[in-house]
């Protein structure tokens, strides 16, 4: 079952992995260190930005970043799969 338990660790931190990657667009905006572009009201600002300060809208780092804290449930899953697996008590 240990087996088991790693090969679901390994799926779901390589998906994690997959969605708060870079894209294309992101990495080739930082590479080549040019000014962010709103698609909305074409305003200029930096790759850093998580929104556009003036209309607001999330920008290719915003929606990654809100993507990073998705590796806690993962690991509390995972944990609470061993411990059931292993029939440790927790629940």
């Amino acid at each position: 079952m240990l087996f088991l338990s790693l090969i679901i660790l390994t799926v779901a931190l390589t998906g994690y992995y997959i969605s708060i990657k870079k894209s294309k667009l992101e990495k080739e905006i930082r590479k080549n260190k040019i000014q962010y572009e709103c698609f909305d009201c074409r305003e200029k600002f930096s790759v850093n930005e998580i929104k556009c300060p003036k209309c607001n809208l999330v920008t290719l780092y915003g929606q990654r970043k809100k993507k990073f804290w998705l590796i806690i449930p993962i690991i509390i899953g995972w944990v609470f799969m061993v411990a059931k697996f292993a029939r440790q008590g927790m629940f």
